[in-house]
């Protein structure tokens, strides 16, 4: 039996909608040569480049996050060309199997999973082989709640003269992350996580730096994904019509509150998350001074399982998700994305508690919740 037929969505991603997105999404179609929805899509176009507080080149991209993922590499990268991978996580695996999809040598770096990037692992590995022309990483590991030092990281690459490529899917519109003050030379994210909208948009930030890989190559591997054809028409195949009005209403939103205070809410939502999680008496699964700011990796306590958890907190009204790869099963994850904040904390704090104790877990009463409060304050 259903306790709630309207559950709080604590997933990272998809995310829980605001409802002026919504209404914008139940307007009726329009056509997308339309005068119309030519100046929607240019006004989103550059309300998403104020949020990067970037100059930089921007796509949208009909297709998931990994579409955007998967144009970064095909674009760029020559077949032939080594690659180091910085393997952390679930996704970052992905950038890896993307690499070598299109014929590209991958030089994975593989990191314990659960800990931060050091730049001295990453120097140490690109000085090895000076052959290696681009790096990948992923900003924010949703897989594991995982936050990285990709400033850092970026003026080693620069340094070093080799490319950086960023998966920012979970940071883009909820944590800081600049382009072009950071010199990253590909960014790419998705709609469906700290931008708040349905799945189905990608987008890809190019430095000027890294188009003149894109206008000198070679080979040409896909028609769809062929960034100078977005460069001529920022709409060279018929686009999502309604996620571009739900990505323009969403931007509007986080104009609104402020891109500065949007980072600082879900700061606060992620540190009051983990220290209830701590309170409860459980064990967070990311390295200390390397956590995320938009999910929270939980390890599941001996005895339980993270399905059984994940089970016990759905009947109660919030939905949570476990992990994946080679930890699923051993955490399960807690988003903190998009319109979350107090209330969907203190809330989420309060079934976990309650699911511990169903399944039974020893917890203290109240003790998450105090604490949290008291963070909120």
């Amino acid at each position: 039996m259903e306790i709630n037929k309207n559950p709080l969505l604590m997933l990272p991603g998809p995310v829980a909608i605001h409802h002026r997105v919504y209404e914008i999404m139940s307007k009726p179609i329009i056509g997308h040569r339309t005068q119309e929805f030519v100046e929607i899509l240019d006004d989103t176009i550059q309300k998403f480049k104020n949020l990067l507080k970037t100059k930089n080149f921007v796509a949208l991209i009909t297709g998931s996050s990994t579409s955007a993922m998967d144009a970064a590499v095909c674009n760029c990268i020559e077949p032939g060309v080594k690659v180091l991978n910085i393997i952390q996580g679930k996704f970052s695996e992905r950038w890896m199997d993307i690499t070598r999809g299109y014929g590209c040598i991958s030089v994975p770096l593989e990191l314990e999973w659960g800990k931060g990037l050091r730049i001295e692992q990453i120097s140490e590995a690109l000085e090895k082989d000076d052959s290696i022309k681009f790096v990948t990483v992923v900003h924010n590991e949703t897989s594991t709640g995982v936050l990285n030092n990709i400033k850092d990281l970026a003026a080693l690459c620069k340094k070093l003269d080799k490319y950086l490529l960023v998966d920012g899917v979970t940071s883009v519109g909820g944590d800081d992350i600049y382009p072009d003050e950071w010199n990253l030379d590909v960014l790419v994210t998705g709609s469906q996580k700290c931008l708040g909208i349905p799945p189905g948009l990608a987008m890809i930030c190019v430095s000027p730096r890294a188009w003149e890989l894109i206008e000198k190559r070679k080979c040409k591997y896909s028609h769809y994904l062929d960034l100078l054809k977005y460069k001529k028409d920022p709409q060279p195949f018929t686009p999502a019509i309604t996620l571009v009005r739900a990505l323009n209403e969403s931007l509007k939103i986080i104009e609104e509150e402020g891109i500065e205070n949007r980072f600082k809410r879900h700061k606060l939502a992620a540190r009051a998350c983990r220290e209830g999680i701590k309170a409860l008496g459980l064990e967070l699964f990311a390295e200390e001074g390397y956590y995320s700011n938009t999910v929270t990796a939980i390890k599941v306590p001996d005895n339980l399982t993270s399905k059984s958890i994940i089970e016990e907190m759905r009947k109660n009204g919030v939905i949570i998700t476990g992990g994946q790869g080679k930890i699923k099963g051993k955490i399960f994850r807690i988003a903190h994305m998009n319109m979350v904040g107090k209330d969907e904390i203190l809330t989420t704090l309060s079934i976990l508690e309650l699911s511990l104790k169903n399944l039974g877990f020893p917890v203290k009463t109240g003790n998450a919740i105090e604490i949290a409060t008291e963070i909120f304050k």
